[in-house]
């Protein structure tokens, strides 16, 4: 009976691995060097890396000692082998199915730091994924006792005694894991598409920004994928073979979420690269362009105590809610100087820390922006 799946599961992991470190690679590199910070979630994508290629090497060691083959077919001094390798990277695969979400996460809580609903639905969606995978992790550590018996069971001298949990407490908690996988991804791509509804770009950009951010969601069809192979699965006794197709999509779940969540990240990157559009679709009227200035933001070469040219008969008033330190004309066309000067300002990444103009979309300025631009016109 040699039919061996281990070849199969081998391909997608070295891929997914590869496709990892491109990605992240990238990610690192936009926001180092383009971008010029490397925020907490930025770290966090790097640990979620490392993370991936351990989980990588330990599920490379279970194909070679025998997972994907039929159990007749592996020595049997090989499958209790085989068997630990692939149930610790079980215990891998939660952490780093985890971690993804959070990578996401914050780095949508920066977009979104002036709205304060959709912090509050981020921050709910992270402590309830931490929590249950807090217990899935645990549950599944415990998933025998002693901790070792899961693999020595099948050893060619197994131990005299020991437990293995009911299957329901394997299979349930996959099964709720799964669904909260699946509202949290879908969500975490819907928000930023919700941001960028109002904001003042063309519908060329809008739609390149949420295709990239929309594309954080592949990973749940994965993990609607691998249900139908969970159930049942730890009854089978030829469970090296039929746990395969699991193998292939959990390996898929985490390394396209893993992907995915850098996507967002590369937008800076791809503008740079001219793969994206960055046109707005309003600009800033000719009369208010502040005298002696060559941008039409009325913006200084150094990004400070900025005079908006107001038109002729119109005093200003410094702005209370605008961090860049400008001043704007009062009335109606002031502040519509004032949400367009800010939301330009996000297109093309104006560091007020630094104090200087970068040419990469941040879209955590952008949400930054719009949020002073709310504040304002309220």
């Amino acid at each position: 009976m040699l039919d061996n799946r281990g070849p199969q599961l081998q391909a997608v992991l070295i891929f997914l691995l590869i496709l990892c470190v491109t990605t992240v690679g990238l990610r690192c590199y936009t926001m180092k060097f383009i971008v010029k910070r490397f925020e907490v979630e930025d770290w966090l994508a790097v640990v979620t890396l490392v993370l991936y290629m351990v989980f990588t090497a330990f599920a490379l060691t279970a194909v070679h000692y025998g997972l994907g083959h039929h159990l007749v077919d592996v020595p049997p001094e090989n499958r209790s082998v085989a068997f630990m390798w692939r149930h610790i990277s079980t215990w891998l695969y939660i952490l780093i199915s985890t971690l993804t979400k959070f990578v996401v996460g914050l780095f949508l809580l920066r977009i979104c730091s002036h709205i304060r609903w959709m912090k509050i639905t981020i921050r709910t969606m992270l402590v309830a994924v931490g929590l249950f995978n807090i217990f899935y992790f645990i549950l599944a550590i415990l998933s025998a006792q002693p901790v070792d018996y899961y693999w020595l069971r099948y050893a060619p001298n197994p131990p005299a005694t020991g437990h293995i949990n009911d299957a329901g407490w394997a299979t349930y908690p996959t099964f709720i894991a799964s669904l909260m996988t699946v509202i949290v991804d879908w969500t975490l791509a819907i928000l930023p598409m919700i941001l960028l509804w109002n904001a003042r770009l063309d519908r060329r950009t809008k739609a390149s920004v949420c295709c990239v951010l929309a594309m954080g969601s592949i990973a749940s069809v994965a993990t609607i994928v691998r249900l139908p192979y969970a159930a049942g699965l730890l009854e089978n006794p030829d469970y090296l073979y039929n746990f395969t197709d699991l193998a292939i999509w959990s390996t898929s779940e985490i390394g396209l979420a893993l992907s995915a969540s850098s996507l967002g990240a590369l937008r800076p990157l791809l503008r740079k690269l001219k793969l994206l559009s960055d046109s707005t679709d309003g600009q800033v009227p000719s009369s208010y362009v502040a005298a002696g200035s060559n941008n039409p933001y009325g913006r200084s070469q150094q990004g400070r105590d900025v005079d908006y040219g107001a038109p002729s008969g119109q005093g200003t008033k410094t702005d209370p809610h605008d961090g860049f330190g400008g001043s704007y004309g009062s009335g109606a066309a002031a502040r519509r100087l004032s949400g367009e000067h800010k939301v330009g300002g996000a297109i093309e990444w104006f560091d007020m820390e630094r104090g200087r103009s970068e040419s990469a979309i941040d879209l955590v300025d952008l949400g930054a922006a719009q949020g002073r631009d709310a504040q304002l016109r309220r």
